[in-house]
């Protein structure tokens, strides 16, 4: 159980990682002239702005990335990925990000399925993702990525 709750905790911190360095990458999400603090600020209308991890705009911003981890044998590399199912069986699933990126990843007995619905999270299994849902895979793996978790958004 200790292992589970590492992997994860590990996959969720590479998840996080991964947003950051796209959108370090692609540049700031600030008006030219705004502050350089990325915590919380406030404007002349005295609405409140978050910086790049607030209510998740790091997530919704992400469409896939790679992630090398150094794990206790050595390094490990995760892929995630954000987007449309194009295709899902029990032992497979195709993503199809906004950049028109795809990656298919193997599913397992040890795929972690859940199921994200107004804002709340519960397990689920791969038999309830279904072509058109959004997701969100993370995965390792060298010639074939192997799903690790696989969260199914719903509105």
């Amino acid at each position: 159980m200790y292992r589970k709750t590492l992997i994860g905790g590990a996959t969720a911190a590479a998840i996080v990682c991964a947003g950051g360095t796209a959108l370090a990458l692609s540049g700031s999400d600030r008006p030219s002239g705004s502050s350089g603090n990325s915590g919380t600020t406030s404007s002349s209308t005295g609405r409140q702005h978050h910086g790049l991890l607030g209510r998740g705009k790091l997530v919704r911003r992400l469409a896939h990335g790679e992630i090398v981890m150094r794990g206790k044998d050595g390094f490990v590399t995760h892929d995630v990925i954000a987007g449309t199912v194009t295709s899902v069986s029990s032992s497979a699933i195709t993503v199809h990000a906004a950049d028109n990126t795809s990656e298919t990843f193997a599913v397992t007995k040890d795929t972690l399925v859940r199921l994200r619905s107004n804002g709340a999270g519960a397990p689920s299994s791969i038999d309830k993702v279904a072509q058109g849902d959004h997701v969100f895979v993370a995965g390792t793996g060298t010639t074939t990525l192997t799903a690790k978790h696989i969260i199914d958004v719903q509105n």
